[in-house]
């Protein structure tokens, strides 16, 4: 599912209830300074003196009192500061997938019917687009797997992907669903065949090497056990969402 964030009108509003409390801030130190100077401290260090202040002791240019004003800042503040942690979560989820987001397009530009025309401008604001779909690790290599599908439909392919839910899904026989869970421990168990293979084979090949007698020198054996380590970390850089520092440590291990 995609959804616009509304960036730019978030911005907008933080930005109007940033001045309005800079206002309210401005106006309270005013307050401060003209009863420190006027030699009125006593309701500056007593909250139950200012409460309780006489009016005739209240300056004639101010427009309310400063136990009045504080109220109203506190309003404003709060409104602001959960204005500011909304505009958090949204920016914090996450980005719609290419796959997905021309998936959308197509059907709002194809599929949508006139009905869309005058209300699918949204859809083109790719920057400011989030999906409510969590991000998986291996979404693009998910996506190879299905158009590798799409091109094999054999009945080997559908008995492997395709469930009972997903086969009632549709009477076509030209359209099969596959079942995401399925492709999803496929992708897994494809990308540990890999880093097991990537772990086995520099071990094997040096294995080979020191039984017949031909291991090479010491540069040659450092020069493959480091191509290795590149691969397998390139290998972790691609297809999984591994930080640099777990990365560092899965190859030093």
């Amino acid at each position: 599912m995609l959804f616009k964030r509304f960036g730019i009108v978030f911005a907008r509003l933080l930005l109007n209830k940033q001045d309005e409390i800079r206002q309210m801030e401005d106006e309270l130190q005013g307050m401060d300074r003209m009863d420190f100077v006027g030699d009125k401290q006593e309701y500056l260090l007593s909250r139950d003196e200012d409460v309780k202040r006489e009016p005739s002791t209240i300056p004639e240019c101010w427009s309310q009192t400063r136990p009045q004003l504080l109220e109203k800042l506190e309003k404003k503040v709060m409104e602001y500061s959960d204005l500011l942690l909304k505009a958090n979560q949204l920016k914090a989820l996450e980005k719609p997938s290419a796959r997905d987001y021309r998936s959308v397009l197509h059907f709002m530009e194809n599929d949508g019917g006139p009905m869309y025309e005058g209300e699918m401008s949204w859809i083109y604001d790719k920057e400011d687009l989030v999906s409510l779909r969590p991000g998986r690790e291996h979404a693009w290599l998910d996506g190879m797997l299905e158009r590798l599908l799409k091109v094999c439909r054999c009945g080997l392919v559908r008995y492997i992907f395709c469930t009972a839910e997903t086969n009632a899904r549709t009477d076509n026989p030209a359209i099969h669903y596959y079942d995401r869970r399925r492709i999803a421990k496929c992708v897994t168990l494809l990308i540990t065949i890999l880093i097991l293979v990537l772990l086995m084979i520099p071990i094997w090949l040096l294995y080979k090497s020191s039984v017949n007698g031909t291991i090479g020198t010491t540069n040659d054996t450092i020069v493959m056990i480091l191509s290795f380590t590149l691969i397998f970390s390139a290998a972790l850089s691609l297809f999984t969402k591994a930080k640099r520092h777990e990365i560092v440590a899965a190859s030093a291990g």
